[in-house]
């Protein structure tokens, strides 16, 4: 096929005249043969266009001469290949009889046999390597390969052209004239180009070829052009018809198919009718066509013996080119399609032969391409079993992108007949196809095409218009025209399938807007802190509306492969119909982007927001309070307690570290600096009782923690009090002192509730000494951007969207009513406009557009003169949550060892043997003994404190 714009012009097509529907003719199981790769041997033809061919069966060979080169250029030489061997032949000419015919291509050639006087192939005219036409002809000679110039006489002759048709049915008889020595052959030649003007059809010539070939007598064939005058009015000119003579017993037809018009070739051009000139009778019809309009075709004779009745008047419209852009073949000429004309009864059928299957089993058929040579033989051309078949044999050719070619493919015509309602042979056996020389036609049958091709639109008349000129190569004229979008119908479709996916692909995805629009209505929005109560809805009924969107696009896509059809209704045989259009695979690639990978991403990213969700929950400030976490998780921030241990039961330290308060202290000066500690560690100091230890706490029982000002007064402000607040707060010294001078408790309470008044830096500190037990800030009232995973799958969710509901649109405009197009196209824009609503009102909050929005209905904001609230922290809260203990760990269970051999609540006396001593020395002794141990004890009422290292006696 051609695209329209392959040269940017048009040309109008005239005369357009088409059957209706094409005539289901019988026809012999056709098959499509690749012999390019079986053929070998050095001297190979190169790729070529507008080739003479013709076929020596005593020598078995293939002659190719001519042709157009792909730096298109008419060639001169000459190729052999001999068909047993599938072997390319060296030509050695005679001494002497070395001369070639000039260089041309699309020459009038046949083969001429008159007994054993001349055995060769002839061609006449062509186009020569300047691009004029050629008169003159030339003879080869099959048996001693050499050519051999013909003498024409003078008188009448037709005027130099070049793409005419004719030439000689092989089967028709030679002549022997009694007033004539040499027998006389006959080659017609009709129509044409001459270089300036197409020549008109009705210009009908005949050669009449006499003389001996032979490399012993030269110069001995003789020609003579006659006139022949048709009766009725002039036909139209045609260039680049496909054209081949055929022989009815004592009757010549010319059979000229398609073609353009008479000024040039070029795209848009292509002419559907045909012509049938009958010489004997000088009478010529014009039957309407039904293939595509093409260039370049070519015509063979159908010379199968299956039925010679139904046969013998057929012809085989092969290969070609066609704009794509004005006409509809249905798909038929990529697949090989094969067009059968009876020229008696002017009868069309369109049919698809069987493909070669090849090595692989892939199924091939030779591209379109424009200028192939062709020759049919009444038997099989290669192979061992010659007399099964028929073969018609193609050479070379230039394809639609503009690419020439040497390929030698096979049309096989396996002696059998077929029909619409018989596709059965008693060669199909078990039905799996064969490729290569010895094919045998099993698997063979044909699809009958019951449509003729469709015209698009016409082409723009000539002069319409002006733009883009070009001009098409050689000697040919060329004219400017573009087409007319005011007068294009709309393209015919290939496919067809139910109306069921018609219905159930747009709705579903018309359904998968609400669904959306929920799910985003069900997200926290920026001006609420908390998610919306009727989340839960919104949420459920998206889901349930998305699971119907999907079922229903489920149903579409199976029932777009189930009910999938061929607009060329093809009987008995379809060409591959899954995934055969643009649409099918895009619609496919769609469906499984937004139904399949875009909905696994949104329910993992549900069950990693719901996972985080529960991880975040007010749960977590429930604890028990044997995990390590619990003060970690009431009081975060703290920065006086080491990192949390690595074991249970960490091993001893060996090494003596200076000793600290339990909870960090800024009276203590250097006592407050250093590292965490167990209680049971050694310290390097002045003590007076070196034998003595600190304590531990054990067995600390297994409690929940509620998390109240009372408990976490002790631990909110990180400055030393120097008032106590509890009774374990007061020093042991004071409270010694106090009750030996007093005797009574009610000092020591008195003291604790006497606070020193307030400052406005002790205010600040105290007040940011509560940070642990106020709620966590309210989230910010603008919107966030989502983390890049989830802001990936959102561009890919809207991107897959986006296409499927143009995909949508592009199918409703073609295929549905103009009203569906329209509903669809109006809840498509109104979802859109819903999704920016939203987005402006700050729904959800985390959201990309949202975002945007919100930048560009914001105006930016200018740095406040306010202090910052950093500033504030002069006094700096401690970062880390381990509580007010600095042990490691913080408790641990206690050894039968590690119980004292009497204890009390009180723990063991301190005094012993103080009775001796006297009050100043008791008293330094305590003093020492308190500063070396430097302790703050925590608890609670109704709790139990062992202390398992009491003063030794």
């Amino acid at each position: 096929m051609r695209n329209g714009s392959e040269r940017g012009k048009y040309r109008p097509c005239t005369g357009v005249s088409a059957q209706n529907a094409p005539t289901l003719l019988p026809v012999p199981p056709l098959q499509w043969i690749n012999l390019t790769p079986l053929i070998q041997g050095a001297n190979a033809a190169q790729p070529l266009k507008d080739a003479s061919i013709g076929y020596d069966d005593n020598g078995r060979n293939l002659l190719i001469f001519g042709g157009e080169s792909s730096a298109g250029f008419a060639q001169s030489s000459t190729y052999l290949l001999n068909l047993d061997s599938l072997s390319w032949q060296t030509i050695n000419a005679p001494t002497g009889l070395d001369n070639v015919p000039p260089a041309r291509s699309a020459a009038i050639g046949g083969d001429d046999s008159a007994a054993s006087y001349r055995h060769g192939h002839v061609v006449i005219g062509g186009k020569g390597t300047d691009g004029n036409p050629l008169s003159d002809a030339w003879e080869f000679d099959y048996t001693n390969t050499f050519w051999q110039n013909i003498t024409i006489a003078s008188g009448p002759a037709p005027a130099a052209r070049w793409g005419a048709v004719g030439g000689l049915d092989f089967r028709t008889p030679f002549i022997q004239d009694p007033n004539l020595k040499f027998p006389n052959t006959s080659f017609f030649m009709a129509g044409g180009f001459d270089g300036t003007d197409g020549v008109p059809l009705s210009d009908v010539w005949r050669l009449n070829i006499t003389g001996a070939l032979s490399s012993n007598v030269i110069n001995q064939v003789e020609a003579t052009w006659e006139k022949i005058t048709l009766h009725g009015n002039p036909l139209p000119s045609r260039v680049g018809p496909a054209g081949a003579m055929v022989s009815q017993g004592s009757q010549q037809h010319i059979v000229a198919v398609g073609g353009c018009n008479s000024t040039t070739v070029t795209d848009g051009c292509e002419e559907t009718t045909s012509y049938v000139l009958n010489i004997d009778t000088l009478a010529a019809s014009n039957p309407p066509g039904c293939a595509a309009p093409r260039v370049g075709g070519s015509l063979a004779l159908n010379l199968n013996q299956g039925s010679p009745s139904a046969f013998g008047s057929q012809v085989f419209l092969l290969l070609g080119t066609f704009n794509s852009s004005l006409y509809d073949d249905g798909g038929g000429l990529n697949l090989g399609e094969v067009d059968v004309f009876d020229i008696n009864a002017g009868a069309w059928a369109r049919v698809l032969p069987a493909g070669d299957p090849g090595s692989d089993g892939n199924v091939t058929y030779p591209t379109p391409r424009e200028g192939a040579a062709v020759f049919s033989w009444s038997s099989a051309l290669v192979g061992g079993s010659r007399s099964s078949a028929t073969d018609t044999i193609v050479f070379g050719g230039r394809d639609a992108s503009g690419q020439y070619l040497s390929e030698i493919w096979l049309l096989r015509a396996y002696n059998a007949i077929l029909t619409e309602s018989s596709q059965h042979w008693s060669g199909f056996g078990d039905g799996k196809l064969q490729t290569g020389a010895n094919a045998t036609g099993e698997g063979v049958t044909v699809g009958y095409m019951t449509d003729c091709a469709a015209l698009l639109r016409q082409a723009t008349p000539p002069g319409s218009s002006t733009t883009n000129p070009s001009s098409t190569s050689g000697s040919n004229p060329s004219q400017t025209n573009v087409p007319d979008s005011n007068n294009t119908p709309a393209p015919v479709s290939l496919y067809d399938t139910s109306t069921v996916h018609k219905a159930l692909a747009p709705v579903s995805v018309a359904l998968f807007f609400p669904a959306f629009v929920l799910y985003r209505l069900s997200l926290p929005a920026v001006t609420s802190r908390n998610i919306p109560s009727s989340r839960g809805s919104y949420l459920h009924l998206g889901w349930v509306v998305a699971v119907t969107a999907l079922a229903l696009g489920v149903a579409g896509l199976a029932t777009a492969f189930t009910s999938l059809t061929y607009t060329a209704s093809l009987v008995k045989r379809s060409p591959p119909q899954n995934l055969a259009t643009a649409h099918g695979k895009a619609g496919l690639a769609l469906f499984l982007g937004l139904y399949g990978l875009i909905l696994l991403f949104i329910f993992i990213s549900v069950f990693r927001r719901h996972s985080r969700e529960r991880d975040d929950s007010p749960s977590r400030l429930r604890k028990t309070s044997n995990e390590l976490g619990e003060k970690l998780g009431l009081y975060t921030h703290r920065g006086a307690s080491p990192a949390p241990p690595s074991s249970e039961f960490p091993a001893t330290i060996e090494e003596p570290q200076p000793r600290v308060r339990s909870w960090g202290s800024l009276a203590l000066g250097p006592f407050s600096i250093g590292h965490g500690r167990r209680s049971s560690d050694s310290a390097i100091e002045p003590a007076v009782s070196p034998s003595s230890t600190s304590f531990e706490v054990t067995n600390r029982p297994n409690r929940a923690r509620h998390a109240s000002a009372n408990n976490l007064a002790a631990f909110a402000d990180p400055r030393p009090s120097l008032t106590p607040r509890n009774l374990s707060d007061m020093s042991w010294l004071d409270r010694r002192r106090s009750l030996n001078t007093t005797g009574d408790l009610d000092y020591a309470l008195g003291q604790m509730s006497r606070r020193e008044p307030s400052t406005p830096g002790t205010m600040v500190l105290e007040m940011r000494s509560n940070r642990a037990l106020v709620n966590s800030p309210p989230p910010p009232d603008h919107p966030a951007m989502p983390r890049a995973l989830d802001s990936f799958f959102h561009v890919l969710l809207h991107a897959f969207l986006i296409a499927l509901s143009i995909l949508s649109l592009t199918a409703l405009k073609s295929r549905a009513p103009i009203a569906g197009f329209a509903v669809f196209l109006v809840w498509t824009v109104c979802f859109y406009l819903i999704i920016i609503t939203l987005a402006w009102n700050g729904i959800p909050r985390e959201s990309i557009l949202t975002v945007v929005l919100h930048r560009l209905r914001t105006p930016p904001a200018h740095p406040g003169s306010s202090q910052p609230s950093a500033g504030l922290d002069g006094v700096p809260f401690p970062a880390e949550g381990h509580g007010p203990y600095q042990h490691q760990p913080m408790y641990r269970t206690a050894h039968d060892s590690d119980y004292p051999t009497s204890i009390s609540h009180g723990g063991q006396t301190v005094e012993g043997d103080g009775d001796d001593e006297d009050d100043e020395a008791r008293q330094r002794r305590m003093e020492e003994e308190m500063s070396r141990r430097d302790v703050s004890i925590v608890t609670v009422p109704r709790r139990k404190l062992f202390l398992t290292n009491p003063e030794p006696h």
